[in-house]
């Protein structure tokens, strides 16, 4: 008998209620094609596979092949990928949804990959406390890196909470799942994509200072040193005065939209010099 393993963070969905809620969600049509990441015993694929025109499942566990078999002999539209989600390079899949009950520890970089990837709806089982800092709203104590990442490219919403008893083995946690729909609005206005993440990288490793504090004290991820910084930034404000409030607010206090207004004045203000 199959034992799920702690270190892959295999809870696997039980409860066929949101397992329907996120085949409902995703709005399936014998036109899309979807990712699953995370095969578990298949519950989820089976509906998926019913319900869509194709659907690839990544897996790292090749323990869980006799599921992975049981699919494949009774549906012909199920491809099983064997490897490593993070590592996978999703752009060799064709791909239009992705919906799957993620393991917790792989949520931010898988999701900063889909979106970066791109993709028309994504339907996400995350740990509610992860899901509750997707959609947090600027000033709130869930509010930071991950949440801007999310909202400067798209529009996240929490659909439900999930009891631990929904899954197998339970999780000591409550989960949440998530509709993610790409903005290509919001995320055209981010003028370089590299520069945004590492300057939200480096403001919110001190979400409670000012941003000029900030950017300061982690001027090593944008390559220079805290003399350089000082020097540079003193430079930018007398260019822009428009900013220099911006830049004394608590980086927290800033929206998503004040952020990638300031990210791309910093950025070209790089560039220009």
């Amino acid at each position: 008998m199959f034992k799920p393993k702690k270190k892959l963070g295999q809870c696997f969905l039980i409860d066929k209620n949101f397992v329907n809620k996120a085949i409902e969600s995703a709005n399936l049509t014998k036109n899309d094609i979807v990712l699953e990441i995370g095969l578990g015993k298949g519950i989820l694929t089976e509906e998926l596979s019913k319900n869509a025109k194709k659907v690839y499942v990544i897996e790292i566990d090749k323990n869980l092949e006799p599921y992975a078999k049981k699919l494949k002999d009774t549906y012909d539209n199920v491809e099983i990928i064997w490897g490593d989600a993070v590592k996978f390079d999703l752009n060799k899949l064709d791909f239009n949804k992705v919906v799957a009950n993620l393991p917790y520890q792989i949520s931010s970089p898988i999701t900063f990959k889909l979106l970066k990837r791109g993709f028309d709806l994504a339907v996400l089982m995350y740990q509610y406390e992860f899901a509750k800092r997707m959609v947090a709203k600027e000033g709130t104590k869930d509010y930071g890196r991950l949440t801007v990442a999310v909202k400067a490219r798209s529009d996240p919403e929490i659909l439900c909470k999930v009891p631990p008893t929904a899954f197998n083995p339970k999780p000591k946690v409550y989960s949440a799942l998530v509709k993610i729909t790409p903005n290509i609005e919001k995320k055209k206005k981010i003028e370089n994509e590299e520069f945004f993440d590492n300057f939200l990288r480096a403001i919110f490793q001190h979400r409670n200072k000012s941003v000029r504090k900030s950017l300061i004290d982690s001027s090593k991820e944008l390559n220079y040193s805290k003399e350089e910084m000082k020097k540079i930034l003193d430079e930018f404000v007398k260019n822009n005065l428009d900013v220099k409030d911006l830049m004394n607010k608590k980086v927290f206090k800033l929206s998503v939209d004040e952020i990638v207004n300031l990210s791309n004045k910093f950025y070209r203000f790089l560039s220009e010099g």
